[in-house]
């Protein structure tokens, strides 16, 4: 293996090779909630592992942005995953080191080019103040992974994000999963993306069903979710260019129901207008991001 590949690894389980599973914390610099679940979990998880079942590979992504805190240095490493950057060494964006080493990683190390037994869990956080919920990528086995969390999940969303890890190994195949855990550096997004991983490692039969930690988990991710709507698909997307002014206005929040017409952000001197009735989604309040906010409606 590859010595700088080894610096994006933070733990491998198991010698079964015919399960493949990995588990990304830290894409974005300021989401450490996702490495801080993995750390937790693997004192745990080594006691009660059969190493037989399968193979477990626990990831991080920005190493720069990780060690700043911050979303990214130069570019969005969640936006690259694109072919004009896949191979890209001659470009100063310091994020094209981590995006390559991890590229090569998956194929060649991990998966070694075959998807179909290769399944991908990227853990991440967000700036507004509540909810979890699941974005699956656009193949048939995400779709019904994502339905087994018991969270809100939203439909057609990896689709409309150009460059993001779960739309390319998504696209290769591969059962892929962005899971959502909650706000930025808090001790319950921590706990809720811990939840996401025990019932993953569950799910596809790597540690028994009846643990406590996974039913703990469940528990935890039902009582979260339980008014809120479940399948959900993707209305709209307020995506900015990097020199523009946006503010959120204050008070939107994961899945709060907004009307068409509502005034929900300023830009530029303008006021932003809800195009569409139906449920905020990553309302942005943090400086650096690509999206505004998303509009997503439940699905019938």
């Amino acid at each position: 293996m590859h010595t700088d590949y080894q610096k994006h690894i933070i733990d491998i389980l198991g010698r079964n090779s015919d399960i493949k599973f990995i588990i990304l914390g830290g894409i974005h610099g300021n989401e450490i909630n996702g490495i801080e679940a993995i750390e937790k979990i693997l004192p745990v998880l080594k006691k009660k592992f059969d190493p037989n079942k399968g193979q477990i590979y626990f990831l991080k992504g920005n190493l720069p942005a990780l060690e700043k805190k911050e979303r990214f240095i130069h570019h969005d490493l969640n936006r690259l995953w694109l072919d004009k950057y896949i191979g890209n060494n001659t470009s100063e964006i310091v994020e094209l080191k981590s995006l390559n080493d991890l590229q090569q990683l998956i194929i060649r190390d991990i998966c070694k080019g075959k998807y179909d037994n290769c399944i991908f869990l990227d853990l991440h956080t967000f700036s507004a103040k509540s909810g979890v919920f699941a974005i699956p990528a656009c193949n048939a086995k995400s779709l019904v992974f994502a339905h087994s969390f018991g969270v809100p999940f939203i439909d057609k969303l990896s689709g409309k994000l150009p460059g993001t890890a779960l739309s390319y190994w998504g696209k290769k195949g591969m059962t892929s999963m962005v899971f959502e855990g909650g706000t930025h550096q808090t001790p319950e997004a921590t706990e809720n993306l811990m939840a996401a991983i025990w019932h993953s490692l569950a799910y596809f039969n790597l540690v028994d069903g009846q643990l406590p930690e996974v039913i703990q988990g469940r528990n935890r991710l039902k009582g979260i979710s339980e008014n809120l709507p479940h399948h959900l698909e993707l209305a709209y997307r307020h995506q900015l260019s990097d020199n523009q002014k946006f503010e959120m206005k204050p008070g939107y929040y994961n899945f709060k129901p907004i009307k068409k017409n509502e005034a929900l952000a300023n830009q530029d001197l303008e006021i932003i207008k809800s195009p569409e009735t139906g449920f905020m989604l990553m309302p942005l309040y943090q400086k650096k991001g690509s999206d505004g906010f998303f509009i997503v409606k439940e699905k019938k």
